[in-house]
């Protein structure tokens, strides 16, 4: 970075000037928020300066006028920054990072991020007005300096200021009565966010690893977890890099808003149409994106499912179908028994394998076993017609083939005009779709709108098969999102027993191998895919991650709304409580699922990169309610007070972005590692998360030993000590700083061949970014199917369309049929449409929402120059013809509210909006009157067959699988006058 330094600027002492400074500055600055000019740049300007040139008394003396010019800008120093609060799944944009007098003044893109090979576009400039505007954030009033422990009612506000080593001494004690009267259970660090950076969030892992605590699943937690790409092909991380839309002719945005939500590689999809593709935007409103695309579909809300199964029943029935690709791929060919609605099974012809399938020889007409280890068949099968099969006790039954049983389906339920009229979609634009498809080399980008629906995994599931049946994926210029990611830095950092130089990653190899070995000598058609399932699964249990729906059913008063039939689907024959018993009784969910046990209570509970009254859907209400009253003690890792911290016994501070030494944790659709560097010390007693855990540990031993406590027992029945807890955290003193856990996140990297052979930590420093050289050893590896390399457009599943590998699901195959007991009884065995149950009651509204276009989550809604962009206070879209039979004029307050909860909100005139649609984006709920925010009405819903077992892909580890209690698009809600 030298080269980047204004060399005869620099000074030795910037760190030792720093509070100084700051404080000067901030106390000069009023508020202590920064307005920043070029003004207050100038070498030659000392206090007061300013306010004597304006007064006319003063005027600077310049040489030349390009004196003014270089003067302006001249820093201290100027370092490689990036932003962990990243539009994940993307982000990782490259920054510079201006310095003077130990503040951070500016930030702006570097672009210096390549194309991968000169026939595409460049990543450039990669970043957005959130990045180039966060310093500001960094010296807001809501900053946190010192730690603080509540002296009054839990949300009240009244705080004294404690040190460290007290604040750390109440939250050993804690954690050891806990672990003492309830077990390990009774630590929970609630579904932490990598927003506070690779480092911080591997630390939060390893620290509940050492504990035997419990962490409800982040990624599940917030509705980031696709269930059709889970349950289709067994995997979810199948993501594609964003130059791959380069090769695309026809490009789906579909529940997603690039124009907000990825903005830094927006700029693809308008190449993309440079290049001849066209761009269809599937979404209920006319949003941002809109306007650059060539189509929309204005499909109502929680309808996607039947638009996609209308462009099936086109290509069908118009004979536009890739046979071959459906033929193999997925399980259209495999055989359905008509009398009881399972796939034809060896265990039914002739005693064998329960999971081995059958097809008809399409030429020969006789029944065969279809493979198992391959996806490769040896010739044509039959995907229509009726046949018998032979049983093994002597009689026959009728079988169908899957493609059959779905192509009746779609011409009784999905012709154009009858999808259109489920959708709102025009027949004539099905039509037309349906056609393009099947021709057209087409990607799609669905996004985690489709998560956050009670009904989104008949989304995906039907827009899978759109492309299966046209062959449109594992090519280049296929593919369905932008979300698989690296992550081995991360995942082994936190259960890792010794640094990578002393063998730690070579442990981690060998326990990889024993699941292969296992595996594969139980059955030899295994693949390695499954065999790392399988570690993954261990390795989850070992953080203890676990699904969070039971997490909030069990402990968090959730009970109470989904056990609610009237808000769920109305074909389901019992409540989430009910299924749940169900699937615990058969032993599909486990005791390792189950934490907290429903018999334990929780007794300390940890915020990291989590704010749950905002986030937590109904988290608002239940959370005061019910969880807190239950704990003994909770404490926040926080960079700024935000409205979950308020209710926290203990917040310690923490050092942000530019304050500490930091990794991004970049996806496929971004595939670059970014260097954060340590550009200005943290404020005050600021400490990096990574150190306060530390010390958290470290004083747990003190304590424990001053209490005549040496060991506890896990929840496996095994006894772990005290005093062994903090040398183990930072590997018996390898890992005492960010800096250190960065260092041996690069030799991870460099191990697990995510990045070059021989690369380096100070080759990081210097480059300020590295690209992927393959997805690393981890489940990325297996879930894209495809290998990585940098100097190509990057595309998932081309092992299984190319090499014929098999999926990890029940059928071994893509699958679109699941004969499961549950699915049959609710009616989606197939790909199907139903409406959106009534969740929150029966209300004319329905909510939509997703990332505002000034913030990153709720991040930068507080940033005084970001403020100027919009309104400065939550606003909710609606339609203006519904506002006006309601008598609402554009800017007035009025209130929303279903049978759960309520607020108050501006309303926003919007024709863009849908008849009966609303769009919130995300508010801080102190932003909202009473701080109760829109999300306190959001339910979150998750969807009961989502318990289902028994089923390969019907499983949970790290980051995948299970009911999701984030389904917060189209709940229900009225709208009136405040």
């Amino acid at each position: 970075m030298d080269d980047l330094k204004n060399t005869d600027a620099i000074r030795t002492g910037v760190s030792s000037a720093f509070d100084q400074n700051r404080r000067g500055f901030l106390k000069r600055s009023g508020a202590g928020a920064l307005s920043l000019s070029l003004s207050s740049f100038a070498a030659g300007l000392v206090p007061g300066f300013v306010n004597a040139a304006q007064a006319g008394k003063r005027g600077p003396t310049y040489a030349t006028w390009e004196d003014v010019y270089r003067n302006e800008w001249k820093w201290d120093k100027v370092t490689w920054g990036s932003h962990l609060n990243i539009c994940w799944p993307q982000g990782s944009c490259k920054f510079y990072v201006y310095v003077r007098n130990g503040i951070v003044w500016r930030e702006e893109q570097a672009a210096q991020t390549a194309a991968c090979n000169p026939d595409y576009v460049d990543y450039n400039p990669s970043g957005c007005q959130k990045g180039a505007a966060f310093n500001n954030n960094l010296y807001g009033e809501e900053r946190l300096k010192y730690p603080l422990k509540r002296v009054g009612k839990r949300g009240e506000g009244k705080w004294k200021r404690v040190s460290w080593d007290e604040a750390t001494a109440d939250i050993a004690d804690a954690i050891i009565d806990g672990i003492e009267t309830e077990g390990t259970d009774s630590f929970i660090l609630d579904s932490p966010h990598v927003h506070a950076g690779s480092v911080a969030n591997s630390g939060g892992y390893r620290m509940t690893y050492l504990l035997d605590g419990v962490s409800p699943d982040n990624n599940v937690d917030i509705g980031d977890t696709y269930s059709g790409a889970f349950h289709t092909f067994g995997k979810m991380h199948m993501g594609y890099s964003a130059d791959n839309l380069l090769d695309s002719e026809l490009i789906f945005m579909t529940c997603s808003n690039w124009s907000y939500t990825y903005p830094s590689s927006y700029h693809f999809m308008t190449e993309a149409r440079y290049k001849g593709a066209e761009v269809v935007v599937v979404a209920p409103d006319f949003n941002p994106t809109t306007p650059g695309a060539d189509l929309h579909v204005p499909v109502k809300v929680g309808r996607d499912a039947a638009f996609w199964l209308g462009l099936c029943q086109v290509m069908i029935d118009e004979k536009l179908i890739d046979r071959q690709f459906a033929s193999e791929q997925t399980d259209l060919p495999l055989l359905v028994r008509t009398d009881n609605g399972k796939f034809l099974s060896a265990a039914d012809v002739d005693g064998g394998h329960a999971k081995q399938f059958y097809v008809i020889d399409e030429k020969s007409g006789a029944l065969r076993e279809a493979p198992r280890g391959t996806l490769r068949l040896d010739g044509p099968v039959a995907l229509e017609g009726t046949f018998s099969a032979k049983l093994r006790d002597g009689g026959t039954v009728q079988v169908r083939p899957v493609f059959q049983l779905m192509k009746d389906q779609l011409d009784k339920e999905f012709t154009p005009e009858k999808a259109s009229a489920k959708s709102g979609a025009p027949a004539s634009l099905i039509r037309e779709l349906g056609r393009k498809v099947a021709k057209k080399r087409t990607s799609s980008y669905i996004g985690f709108t489709a998560a956050k629906s009670y009904h989104g995994d008949l989304f995906e599931r039907s827009m899978y098969l759109a492309m299966a049946l046209s062959g449109n994926w594992g090519k280049p210029g296929t593919g369905f999102y932008s979300w698989a990611y690296a992550e081995d830095n991360m995942f082994f950092l936190a259960v890792m027993n010794k640094p990578t130089a002393q063998g730690g990653m070579n442990e981690m190899a060998e326990m990889q191998k024993s699941f292969h070995e296992r595996l594969k000598k139980g059955d030899p058609t295994s693949t390695d895919e499954m065999a790392d399932i399988e570690f993954t699964k261990a390795v989850t249990t070992l953080m203890g991650a676990v699904p969070p729906a039971m997490w909030l059913y069990n402990h968090a008063g959730y009970d109470q709304l989904y056990n609610n039939k009237a808000w769920a689907d109305p074909s389901l024959k019992t409540t989430f409580g009910g299924y749940l018993k169900e699937a615990v009784d058969k032993g599909w969910w486990t005791k390792d699922h189950l934490r907290p046990a429903p018999d334990k209570t929780p007794q300390v509970y940890m915020m990291i990169s989590h704010n749950p009254i905002r986030r937590k859907r109904s988290g608002a209400k239940l959370y005061p309610e019910v969880l807190f009253p239950k704990l003994k003690m909770i404490f926040a890792m926080e960079v700024r007070m935000s409205s979950s911290a308020m209710y926290a016994d203990i917040v310690l501070p923490c050092a942000w972005y530019y304050e500490k030494h930091e990794i991004t944790t970049p996806c496929s659709g971004n595939p670059f590692f970014t260097f954060v560097d340590r550009a200005v010390a943290p404020p005050a007693e600021c400490k990096e998360e990574w150190e306060g855990m530390a010390l958290i540990l470290k004083k747990v031993g003190e304590r424990a030993k001053a209490r005549g406590l040496t060991e506890f027992v896990d929840h496996y029945g095994k006894k772990r000590r005290y005093d062994e807890l903090y040398s183990k955290f930072v590997m018996d003193g390898h890992l005492i700083t960010n800096e250190d856990c960065v260092k041996e996140m690069v030799q991870i990297n460099e191990a697990a061949e995510v990045f070059p052979k021989g690369y380096t930590y100070e080759q990081l420093k210097h480059d300020g970014q590295v690209k992927f050289t393959s997805l690393g050893q981890s489940v990325a590896k297996y879930a894209c199917g495809n290998e990585y390399d940098p100097t190509k457009p990057f595309f998932p599943l081309r092992w299984h369309v190319d090499d014929r590998k098999v999926y990890p699901t029940h059928t071994r195959r893509a699958q679109f049929y699941f004969d499961h007991d549950w699915y049959l009884e609710a009616g989606e065995a197939l790909p199907t449409h139903k409406d959106p149950p009534l969740i929150g009651g029966d209300h004319p509204f329905q909510v939509t929402g997703g990332h505002p276009r000034v913030s990153i989550h709720s991040t930068h809604l507080s940033n005084a120059h970001l403020s100027r962009l919009h309104r400065g206070q939550p606003v909710v879209h609606m339609n203006d013809h519904d506002a006006a039979e309601l008598g609402i004029k554009d800017g007035e307050m009025v209130k929303m509210f279903n049978d759960f909860a309520d607020c108050e909100i501006m309303a926003r005139l919007a024709p863009n909006i849908q008849p009966k649609q609303c769009v919130v984006y995300f508010w801080e709920a102190y932003q909202y009157k009473q701080w109760k925010p829109y999300d306190i009405m959001l339910i979150g819903m998750p969807k009961a067959l989502h318990l289902a077992g028994g089923y390969e892909q019907f499983r949970y580890y790290y980051l995948n699988g299970s009911p999701a209690p984030a389904t917060d698009r189209g709940v229900r809600v009225n709208i009136k006058k405040a």
